[in-house]
């Protein structure tokens, strides 16, 4: 039996019951008992919402229906959809109480007749603030005879002094009734509390109860009064005791099965601990009910599938705690989200300002200021969840580890992550942990599917997120690295960057990532031949050349090197040079640029002199270029949100690429104007990428400059 959704009772199963069946026992005593010291009382069966009255309730029901001793009837008045329907009610379940050899007797028309007169005539009619005429005319018209409500009350004692078994009617949750229904109720039971053999048990919250009593007028707006009432109705109380510890672990452990089995959860070990923490940390103060264990695992049970895979279940549990018992401290966590997830200037600049004691002061004085119920204990449950405030309660700043211990579990406390709890999905600028999982699947079966699509789409939007993701599927050897690298080799042009131009698109970090892991996590040969995979396309060439050129500046600064990276050498340069061999002087300046791109990498691989022979072949001999076409070309070209912007050559790139003097030699520069060109390098903007001819004119007033300082700066002629 579920112990999940609503308000219904926990099943009268012996592994489900939490310590029930002992308070029931003991109240079903203490009314037993009662019987026999006055032959009518009014019990209060007193707890806050969700501590399980609805529950205790069946269970005496069911228990005294079994004994045979008492005659139980149910009256709720909250049922009824008006104060008219709702006395004639009260009255009937009284009526029905009386045991069947009454029927069609003249003792049961006494008694229904004695409350027939009483109704309409008797104290209900003065109740403050209640219009009963519609409820008493309808029990009005039930009259027969003409025998006086004295008279009638004189016999309906008797025959009720005589009932082999008490009546006990139970009136749960009162505290859902309005004022007007809430003084109804009390009037009706006032009426007949002091008849013989019959009994009322009464289930309320006392907070919420009061509150209702002041709203009536009866009380005004005193609490106390309000309590002097409750106690002047009530003969008995019995309060229902908080859970002991061991029966609320038992519940909240049942409640988490039954989600975790659902779904087909397995926690590890790893995480019982990361939950039971945290538990003891917070929540544990907040799940002190029934209703609040239930009210919380059926939240995660009905939210759970639309992230399954793609969070981490345990985070999911705080979150969702946090959503339903804190919203305000909710509300904060999105407000704050940046920096709890180390993303803004603001963070940044703060760990500058404050220490991780003081981090952890403010946050606690945010915590207060929202409201939360327990500030301090709610920071640690943050703190569980996200590094800063974690930082925080430690006094100590955590490295880049921590956050990478968060994203191989899907943490809230990751960016890639966060957004998938407060949405409670994957938002669309995301990509689906089960995509990522189904490509990899489509690209080992050697049939790429619309899963790939979708990852392919993704990379060029947001490679560093993708790439991660595949990252943390698997190795050169476990991955499909053949289809991977020739997908980064045929889209590294649209994932590196927006920016276009010689030497000035920066490689996309996130595709040399994942190409390096691929590489380095697998055999030699196998790396040799991904490399000869990668470089099919003139881009998968150029994706190659700039992560050749971090390996070798790696090894410059002597960090290891792959084992096959001077093997590889070789065969990088020569693609690098059979890129640039293919060009022709009908090639676009696409082309040109994604052959001229590879240049650094050859540089760097071989040697400058070697790289800059092989270039001038290129000028001079084939004439595939004039030196005007590649100072073009070497412009930096960045796009802004509506336009394209030229940028400024460079005396080192100059330099490396062709010699400056060289370049002048041929220009003859010398018979340049004699003008600083500032006017024409105030970034020029385009409202259409720029072509080379485009460039042309910006080019050679930026060579000029570069010349003029470069010649001053060596002391030069102009």
């Amino acid at each position: 039996m579920s112990v999940l959704y609503g308000d219904d009772p926990l099943s009268d199963d012996g592994d489900h019951s939490f310590g029930t069946e002992s308070i029931v026992r003991r109240f079903i005593a203490s009314l037993n008992l009662l019987k026999t010291r006055t032959p009518s009382a009014v019990v209060a069966l007193v707890g806050p919402w969700g501590s399980g009255k609805t529950t205790i309730f069946n269970r005496i029901q069911e228990s005294m229906a079994a004994d045979g001793t008492w005659s139980v009837i149910t009256y709720n008045p909250w049922a009824y959809s008006s104060l008219e329907s709702a006395v004639p009610g009260f009255f009937a379940e009284i009526r029905s109480a009386l045991p069947d050899d009454m029927k069609g007797s003249s003792k049961r028309k006494v008694l229904g007749d004695w409350i027939s007169r009483m109704a309409p005539i008797g104290s209900l009619g003065g109740a403050v603030g209640v219009d009963v005429s519609g409820a008493a005319k309808i029990i009005g018209d039930l009259l027969v005879g003409d025998q006086s409500p004295e008279n009638l009350r004189k016999e309906a004692e008797e025959l009720l002094r005589g009932l082999q078994h008490p009546i006990l009617m139970l009136i749960d949750d009162l505290d859902r009734l309005g004022p007007n229904e809430l003084l109804m109720t009390f009037k009706l039971v006032r009426l007949l509390g002091r008849m013989p053999n019959v009994y009322y048990l009464l289930g309320y919250d006392e907070k919420t109860l009061q509150d209702i009593l002041m709203k009536t007028g009866l009380v005004a707006e005193e609490k106390s009064r309000a309590r002097d009432y409750l106690e002047k109705m009530i003969q008995l109380r019995l309060d229902i005791p908080s859970l002991l510890p061991e029966y609320r672990s038992d519940l909240v452990n049942a409640a988490l099965t039954e989600v975790t089995s659902n779904h087909g959860v397995a926690l590890s070990e790893q995480d019982e601990q990361r939950l039971a923490k945290s538990w003891s940390h917070c929540v544990d103060r907040y799940i002190n009910q029934p209703r609040a264990v239930k009210r919380l695992f059926t939240q995660v049970d009905a939210t759970w599938g639309d992230v399954a895979g793609e969070v981490d279940f345990v985070d999911f549990v705080l979150i969702t705690f946090i959503r339903t018992f804190e919203p305000s401290v909710y509300a904060l966590i999105e407000e704050r989200a940046d920096e709890l997830l180390s993303k803004s200037m603001d963070y940044a600049l703060s760990r500058n300002k404050e220490s991780p004691t003081q981090r952890w002061d403010r946050w606690i004085g945010y915590l207060e200021a929202c409201g939360s119920q327990f500030p301090s204990h709610m920071a640690d449950l943050l703190a569980d969840l996200f590094v800063p405030i974690r930082s925080g309660r430690s006094n100590m700043e955590f490295g880049s580890a921590e956050r990478t211990d968060i994203a191989l579990r899907q943490g809230v406390g990751h960016a890639d992550y966060f957004y998938r709890y407060t949405q409670i999905g994957v938002p669309r600028s995301d990509i689906a942990e089960k995509v990522v999982i189904q490509c990899i699947q489509e690209l080992h079966d050697g049939a790429p599917g619309h899963a790939t699509a979708t990852l392919k789409a993704k990379l060029i939007e947001d490679p560093n997120r993708v790439v991660d993701k595949i990252l943390r599927q698997g190795n050169g050897d476990t991955l499909p690295s053949a289809e991977l690298i020739r997908i980064l080799g045929q889209e590294y042009e649209s994932i590196g960057t927006k920016s276009n131009g010689f030497l000035a698109a920066p490689p996309s970090r996130a595709a040399l990532k994942l190409s390096e892991h691929i590489l380095t996590t697998t055999t030699n040969d196998r790396a040799l031949d991904l490399i000869g995979v990668a470089m099919e396309r003139p881009a998968g060439v150029a994706m190659i050349g700039d992560l050749f050129r971090q390996l070798h500046s790696a090894k410059q600064r002597g960090e290891d090197s792959p084992e096959w990276f001077s093997e590889a050498i070789p065969i990088v340069c020569s693609h690098i040079k059979d890129v640039l061999n293919s060009l022709t002087s009908d090639s676009t300046d696409e082309e040109n640029e994604r052959g001229l791109r590879n240049f650094w990498a050859l540089r760097d691989l071989t040697s400058s002199d070697e790289a800059k022979e092989f270039l001038w072949t290129k000028v001079g001999l084939q004439k595939l270029w004039q030196i005007e076409d590649i100072l073009a070309l070497m412009i930096p070209i960045r796009v802004g949100p509506t336009y394209w912007t030229l940028g400024e050559l460079e005396a080192e790139t100059m330099e490396s690429v062709l010699g400056i003097e060289k370049i002048a030699t041929i220009l003859d520069s010398q018979s340049l104007p004699d003008h600083t060109a500032s006017d024409q390098l105030s970034s020029p903007k385009f409202d259409h990428r720029p072509t080379v001819e485009d460039r042309k004119p910006f080019a050679m007033a930026s060579f000029h400059q570069v010349l003029r300082s470069y010649r001053k700066q060596n002391d030069l002629e102009l």
